[in-house]
């Protein structure tokens, strides 16, 4: 007759994994140490990458046409001056009984061809509302010669400081913008410089040209549009809560479905942003995939190290009627103290880490040498450590499931153990 196998508590299983980690106090404190090292570092890199890349976004969308855009269909895959909304008032009073949570700010963006009388040169340029646009936050400041446009300057012109150079104007030079028209003629505004600024970058300074909105709109007059109706070629909305960006461009798209009208995010509007973001974050998954591998052999080495050692105390358990299945457990329960350990030392260090980050930053401006401009945006000079709910669980799974994972391989092999052969070594 074989002997019926002894089945232990979970509770008794528990307490026993607790006091097999601490036999061996040493190597269980460097096993949870390079845990915690390794998944700091990983919090760390993760948060920088998140913070940087959040702020980035955040002053493209600024810079750029907001949250959301609300264009004529084609204008994205083909800009051409004549893709406007002829009927911008109308337009502008429905978007406005929507209650949008955010601003409603209305743009007009021409390809022209910018003359002095020095030079001439290709430019873009951004007719907009030049005392709300929140580009005048955010270039205002960046004036490095004249002032901000006033509402009452009618053929007042903004400029980058690489335009200034093509040009070789400055404050107070006359520009003349020419814009060809659809049917093929030219059509052409004169206006004088009253502002140079430096955003430092380069897509910006070196071809963009800002005026209020009344100058931008003379040219689509001469594509057609009736000035009583106040043609635009974008509406751009920016949100309060960025997190609406899906519920309000579902909204959008549900209230002008009658209108000849695209509603595109930023995602949309900014491919080229959206990309550098994603191959950055292979790259901060793949260092997080290195550290994942160390903490792997290192606990896969102290859990195995444990089960080799006790190969005779199993051997004695077997003996005593403890099933195959108990054992198993038994060292799987070792490897589940060993990962909560994990997470927990692991987020005292990571977190704190990022705590301190999220809170002081990382001035990295001297590390790119003052250049922060990258794929159309730029990048704060101080860099605060972000994370997000989601990054926070999907950390923990991964250093939980890893180190769980590790203790498989140690566990078969515990089962695996025979009596007779373990209490002979």
């Amino acid at each position: 007759m074989s002997r019926p196998h002894s089945h232990m508590p979970l509770s008794m299983l528990l307490m026993l994994a607790w006091r097999n980690l601490w036999r061996q106090r040493r190597r269980t404190a460097i096993t949870l140490s390079s845990i915690a090292i390794g998944f700091g570092l990983a919090v760390l890199a993760i948060g920088i990458g998140d913070g940087s890349h959040n702020s980035m976004v955040r002053n493209a969308i600024q810079l750029g046409e907001g949250h959301l855009a609300v264009q004529a269909p084609g204008y994205l895959e083909a800009p051409a001056n004549y893709k406007f909304l002829a009927d911008g008032r109308a337009l502008q009073a429905r978007l406005t009984a929507l209650q949008v949570a955010g601003a409603i700010e209305p743009r007009i963006s021409l390809q022209v061809l910018a003359s002095s009388a020095n030079n001439s040169s290709g430019a873009s340029l951004e007719g907009m509302r030049i005392d709300s646009d929140p580009r005048v936050a955010m270039l205002q400041p960046k004036l490095i010669a004249g002032q901000w446009l006033t509402a009452a300057d009618q053929r007042g012109l903004l400029m980058g400081d690489g335009m200034a150079r093509r040009l070789k104007v400055k404050v107070g030079s006359k520009v003349v913008l020419m814009a060809g028209k659809q049917g093929g003629d030219s059509q052409a505004q004169l206006g004088r410089v009253r502002g140079i600024f430096d955003s430092h970058v380069d897509e910006l300074d070196d071809y963009l040209i800002l005026s209020d909105l009344p100058f931008a709109r003379y040219f689509l007059e001469g594509e057609g549009g009736v000035a009583a109706q106040l043609p635009v070629t974008r509406f751009s909305l920016f949100l309060d809560d960025p997190q609406g960006m899906g519920y309000w461009k579902g909204v959008l798209r549900t209230a002008l479905a009658d209108e000849p009208v695209v509603v595109l995010d930023w995602h949309e509007m900014m491919p080229q942003l959206v990309q550098f973001i994603v191959i950055d974050d292979v790259g901060n998954y793949v260092f997080l995939g290195l550290i994942l591998i160390m903490v792997l052999f290192g606990i896969l080495n102290t859990v195995l190290m444990g089960v080799l050692e006790r190969t005779r105390e199993f051997g004695l358990l077997r003996a005593l009627g403890l099933g195959r299945y108990q054992l198993l457990l038994l060292v799987l329960c070792e490897s589940l103290l060993l990962s909560l350990l994990a997470v927990v030392i692991g987020w005292a260090v990571g977190g704190g880490a990022h705590w301190w980050f999220s809170q002081h930053g990382i001035d990295f401006s001297a590390l790119m040498g003052g250049k922060t401009a990258i794929a159309g945006t730029f990048m704060d000079p101080v860099i605060y450590t972000e994370l997000s709910a989601e990054r926070v669980i999907q950390l923990t799974l991964l250093i939980f499931c890893v180190t769980l994972a590790s203790g498989i391989y140690p566990a078969l092999k515990a089962a695996r153990v025979t009596p007779v052969a373990a209490l002979r070594t």
